[in-house]
């Protein structure tokens, strides 16, 4: 997973596949997450796959789609947007900004989401 933009599709196809181990896979084994950015961080591939096996089990359909992307290097800062439609039948737009550092592997060292997420669990509610 050596080029930015196939981590990208990768990353959100799993989301939208609802496959918590392939988006895991995106990840290096010791990655933290601060998902948004000021919460505390995630860490771990077995942190991460748990944190999307538990989102996913909320919601009939969560369709994340990369905007536009940005790749710098070793980094990437990807602009996204999402209809998710819970498991309740609440629907929610939300839209936000990942910035992804990666290791030699291409793999996820560090993710910053800048979003807001309480829309998302509160259509869940």
């Amino acid at each position: 997973m050596n080029d930015p933009q196939t981590l990208v599709d990768a990353y959100f196809d799993a989301i939208r596949r609802k496959d918590a181990d392939a988006w895991a896979d995106c990840f290096a084994a010791d990655a933290t997450a601060h998902d948004p950015a000021n919460a505390p961080p995630r860490v771990g591939r077995e942190a991460q796959r748990a944190f999307l096996a538990g989102v996913t089990a909320l919601f009939h359909a969560l369709d994340f789609r990369p905007r536009r992307v940005f790749p710098c290097g070793p980094s990437v800062a990807v602009y996204f947007s999402a209809h998710c439609v819970a498991n309740n039948g609440q629907a929610v737009e939300v839209e936000g900004i990942d910035c992804f550092e990666l290791d030699e592997e291409g793999r996820i060292r560090q993710v910053l989401g800048y979003w807001d997420p309480s829309p998302l669990f509160a259509a869940a509610a």
